[in-house]
């Protein structure tokens, strides 16, 4: 698999445009552009980290196409305890239970912007 295919499963899965994706790892759109074409077959190790520091892809796989695409939860040293117990069970979960999961993110979510707008009134 190309780096252009490893981009734009990203792309896809993240729900990201290429603009946005753009201003958030700090390159040009027609960077991205000529990425997503084949124009640019590499990329370097500092920007595949940035990806991976941004949005949870193994900059290995961005790099190579090998190994796992996300990055675990034991590489990111500054999360609590509870955080990685709740991320170690997450990667177990099935796409069923992630989106009930989702459902629920997103409950909170709703829940967060009423009690904040009351507080406000």
């Amino acid at each position: 698999m190309e780096l252009k295919n490893r981009l734009q499963i990203i792309l896809d899965e993240q729900h990201l445009k290429q603009k946005d994706f753009a201003q958030a790892i700090k390159v040009t759109e027609s960077y991205v552009s000529n990425m997503l074409n084949g124009k640019r077959k590499n990329i370097s190790e500092s920007l595949a980290v940035l990806i991976e520091q941004t949005y949870g892809y193994s900059s290995q796989w961005i790099l190579t196409g090998e190994g796992e695409r996300y990055i675990t939860q034991s590489r990111i040293p500054e999360l609590s305890p509870t955080k990685k117990r709740l991320i170690s069970e997450i990667e177990k979960m099935s796409d069923a239970e992630l989106d009930a999961v989702l459902v629920f993110i997103n409950s909170l979510d709703d829940y967060k912007k009423a009690f904040n707008a009351s507080d406000k009134n």
